[in-house]
């Protein structure tokens, strides 16, 4: 996971996900932001994580319903969700 570190920072839409699962010793915890968001430039968490790793935080419209958003987690592998140490 990554720390976050300033949290007084100005901070673009999102939401804080806690992650509990069978198998999972301690949650984990992320955030979803919102693609095409324009304040996702400047916020400070989202700055943190590598630029190759963001979209990884990123719930895109719904392709049949834009009013909809989805969010995939992945738990391991070439797409896995970014994970804050807090």
């Amino acid at each position: 996971g990554t720390s976050p570190g300033n949290n007084d920072a100005m901070q673009a839409p999102h939401i804080n996900v806690s992650v509990f699962a069978r198998g999972i010793l301690n949650r984990l915890c992320t955030r979803v932001y919102f693609a095409g968001e324009p304040a996702n430039e400047a916020d400070h968490v989202l700055s943190f994580v590598p630029k190759g790793r963001r979209n990884t935080l990123l719930a895109t419209r719904d392709a049949t319903d834009p009013q909809r958003w989805q969010f995939t987690i992945h738990l391991c592998g070439e797409y896995e969700t970014v994970f804050f140490d807090v």
